[in-house]
C-alpha cells in the first residue's frame, strides 16, 4: 500500500532566531529543519508519494480562528522586513511564537497542506500524511502560542464533520488546548489526547481528566495526563484506552495530531518512548480500520525525527 504526503516548502520561510524562555533568548526550537528531516527520510521508503497542496479560501481559517485575529497575523507579518522578529502584545499566550516576515504564508499553507489532505481522504483515500510545518493544536480562537499560529487538525476536523463524525487522536506530549477548545461544546467532533501532566509541562493550564465538554459537547472530550518518565509500556496501556474511546464513538473519519516530542530523547519532552515504539504506535491506530489524516504536530530531536516518522507510517501501513 501506497501513502500520500502533501508537503509544501513553503514552511521554511517561517524561522525565527530565537525564542524568550524564562525572560532569556534561546535558540528557536521548532526549527525548519524539523520537517526537512521527515522529508529526507520518508523519500527513501518508495511507497511514500509526495504531493503538493491545493489552494484553499480564507473562510475554512475563519470557521476556527476569529477575523481579526487572522487579519492581524496577515498585517503584522506584511509590515516586518526579513531580519525583523515580533513578539507582539496581541493574540498571543507565550513567548514562544514570534512572528517573522514569512509566518503568515507558512501558517497559510499548513492549512493548505491539510486541506488538501482532507479532499484526499474525502475521495476515498484510506490514509493520507499532512506534513504540516508551523504545527497547529495550541492554536486557538483568536491566539498564537506554543510554536502554533492556525489550528490545522481543528481545521481539518471541521471540514471532515460536515461529511460525517470526526475522531481526533492526539498524541503529542503537549496538550492541545486550542482544538479541545474548538469542539468543547459539540458532539460530532471527539476529541481524545494522551499528553504530558500539565501540572508539569505546558501549557500548563489546559489537558486535566476532568475537562470532558459542556453542554451538547459533555462527554466527547477525553484527557490523558501521564507522569514525566512514562515508558512504552505505560503509554501503550493509556493508547489502548484512548483507542477504545474512538471505538466507541464509531467516527467516520479520525485525525491523528501526530507530535513527535514524546521520544526519549526529544530537548523538550519528557517520556521515554524510543524508535521502534512508535511502529506500534501506528499498527494500534491502523486496527480501527477508519480513514485517517495523520497532521504533523511538534517533535524537535531533529536527529532522529526522521527516523520516527517513519516508525510510525511503517505501523500504520503494515
Amino acid at each position: 500500500m501506497n501513502m500520500k504526503i502533501i508537503y509544501s516548502n513553503n514552511h521554511s520561510g517561517h524561522n525565527p532566531p530565537y525564542e524568550i524562555y524564562e525572560r532569556r533568548l534561546e535558540p528557536y526550537i521548532e526549527k525548519a529543519e524539523r520537517i526537512t528531516s521527515i522529508v529526507k527520510a520518508l523519500k527513501e521508503d518508495k511507497r511514500m508519494n509526495f504531493y503538493s497542496p491545493n489552494r484553499f479560501p480564507l473562510s475554512h481559517i475563519y470557521e476556527i480562528h476569529q477575523r481579526e485575529y487572522v487579519a492581524f497575523l496577515r498585517n503584522r507579518s506584511a509590515q516586518l522586513e526579513d531580519t525583523q522578529t515580533l513578539y507582539p502584545s496581541y493574540f498571543i499566550m507565550d513567548t514562544y511564537t514570534p512572528i517573522t516576515r514569512k509566518t503568515y504564508e507558512a501558517a497559510r499553507s499548513a492549512v493548505d497542506v491539510v486541506l488538501t489532505g482532507v479532499r484526499y481522504i474525502i475521495e476515498g483515500e484510506r490514509v493520507v500524511y499532512a506534513l504540516c510545518r508551523p504545527p497547529g493544536h495550541h492554536a486557538d480562537y483568536k491566539t498564537m502560542g506554543g510554536y502554533c499560529y492556525f489550528n490545522n487538525a481543528a481545521i481539518a476536523a471541521n471540514y471532515l464533520s460536515k461529511n460525517g463524525r470526526v475522531a481526533i487522536l492526539d498524541i503529542d506530549f503537549h496538550h492541545g488546548n486550542g482544538t479541545q477548545n474548538a469542539f468543547y461544546d459539540r458532539p460530532d467532533v471527539l476529541y481524545v489526547s494522551i499528553h504530558a501532566d500539565p501540572h508539569d509541562k505546558f501549557p500548563y493550564n489546559s489537558g486535566f481528566t476532568d475537562e470532558q465538554g459542556e453542554g451538547a459537547g459533555l462527554g466527547f472530550n477525553k484527557n490523558y495526563p501521564l507522569p514525566l518518565g512514562t515508558t512504552n509500556e505505560q503509554y501503550l496501556c493509556t493508547l489502548q484506552k484512548a483507542l477504545r474511546n474512538v471505538q466507541t464513538f464509531n467516527p467516520n473519519f479520525l485525525v491523528i495530531s501526530a507530535g513527535f516530542d514524546t521520544y526519549e530523547k526529544d530537548p523538550i519532552g519528557g517520556f521515554k518512548l524510543t524508535i521502534p515504539f512508535y511502529e506500534k504506535i501506528g499498527m494500534e491506530i491502523s486496527k480501527l480500520q477508519i480513514p485517517t489524516l495523520i497532521v504533523q504536530e511538534g517533535g524537535y530531536n531533529i536527529k532522529d525525527l526522521g527516523k520516527i516518522a517513519r516508525s510510525f507510517l511503517r505501523g500504520i501501513l503494515d
